[in-house]
């Protein structure tokens, strides 16, 4: 009599697993961890835990990261400027330093993994490779400085940081776009003519069009550059009398060197490039670098100050931006530091009583 109910036991249990993991929000995959769907900057959705708690970033997107949430994050993927130690956490300080191998993602067990790309079809192909490589989802994150408000939006919903979202994205509207819509009004014969000096003699540049020069075609300038257009790292190759013919207004030091103003140094010193009337007169100028350039390299959210300090450098009259308050509200919110006087005086300034008196003079000089 009582195998009838035996068999349909052996029926009705299967059956009622399979039910079991299919309501489970997990949908099986990772059993006891509640998932949802989100969807990325890119359009493409992905099953996430409910709560986020391990995120890796790739690059150039530890800056970012590190605004939005830097206790989720499990590894480092950029380089700071020497000596810039002291503004950072020293829990971040304390990561791995990982740039994306397959292996060691892994390792790390991140929740998610967050991309940084200008979005398009070879980027979006990359992330999917990516997250079958790991089995690991990845968010991607538009890096397009326009929009960074939807950016901020899109990483604090992924990882519960909605106020810390809302702060920066308040940021961007209160400083930078600003920047973007006057910018668009500056008439062209108004336009300052600048040179992007970068390398060890300031005979590398990016033109137009690159990101790594962004910020002088945001800013309302023109940059004088007419070179090929390199991908990735850029750093086009250009001689003395290509500089000479452009004849620029202005001439910015890249912070590759960083401390050291090596390229600044070098400028400064040579007799050819005293030939070009912006450095003989005073109207070149270092690239502030503390904790990260303020220009590209990386091309995170460390370029929004190096828009504020551009514009305000070229073109004062149009913008009258209050640099010194516009650092210290940045430093609080996106590396979570509230600096000290000496220290904002520092990171605007990173000038030494021996380097080159051009490089000093040149902050007054538009």
């Amino acid at each position: 009599m009582t195998r009838p109910f035996n068999t349909l036991s052996r029926w009705l249990l299967p059956l009622f697993l399979l039910l079991l993991a299919a309501c489970h929000p997990s949908g099986g995959k990772n059993s006891g961890i509640a998932t949802r769907e989100v969807v990325d900057m890119a359009g493409r959705r992905m099953t996430v835990p409910v709560t986020v708690k391990r995120a890796y970033s790739t690059r150039p997107g530890s800056v970012t990261l590190y605004a939005v949430a830097p206790d989720l994050m499990v590894n480092r993927s950029l380089w700071m400027t020497d000596g810039a130690e002291r503004f950072m956490n020293p829990a971040y300080l304390k990561l791995p330093f990982s740039d994306g191998s397959t292996e060691e993602i892994v390792k790390l067990h991140p929740d998610v993994i967050i991309s940084y790309f200008s979005i398009n079809a070879q980027s979006i192909d990359q992330a999917n490779r990516l997250s079958q490589k790991t089995g690991i989802p990845v968010f991607m994150v538009d890096m397009e400085m326009k929009r960074y408000p939807e950016a901020f939006k899109a990483m604090g919903d992924l990882f519960g940081k909605q106020e810390q979202g809302a702060k920066m994205s308040a940021y961007i509207e209160k400083w930078l776009l600003p920047v973007f819509d006057k910018a668009a009004r500056i008439p062209e014969t108004q336009r300052k003519r600048v040179y992007y000096a970068e390398g060890n003699r300031g005979l590398n540049t990016d033109p137009s069009g690159s990101f790594h020069s962004q910020i002088i075609d945001l800013v309302g300038a023109t940059n004088v550059a007419q070179v090929g257009l390199l991908s990735g790292k850029g750093m086009s190759v250009v001689s003395m009398e290509q500089v000479l013919q452009w004849n620029p207004d202005v001439v910015i030091v890249w912070t590759g060197m960083g401390p050291s103003m090596t390229t600044l140094r070098n400028i400064t010193a040579d007799s050819l490039w005293q030939r070009v009337p912006a450095v003989r007169e005073g109207r070149i100028h270092q690239i502030p670098y503390l904790p990260f350039g303020w220009f590209d390299r990386p091309p995170g959210t460390n370029r929004i100050l190096g828009t504020l300090w551009l514009a305000q450098l070229l073109f004062p009259e149009v913008y009258h931006i209050d640099l010194e308050a516009a650092t210290e509200e940045y430093f609080t919110i996106f590396f979570h530091r509230d600096l000290t006087d000496a220290e904002l005086r520092e990171v605007l300034h990173p000038f030494t009583s021996g380097d080159a008196a051009q490089g000093q003079s040149a902050q007054s000089k538009p």
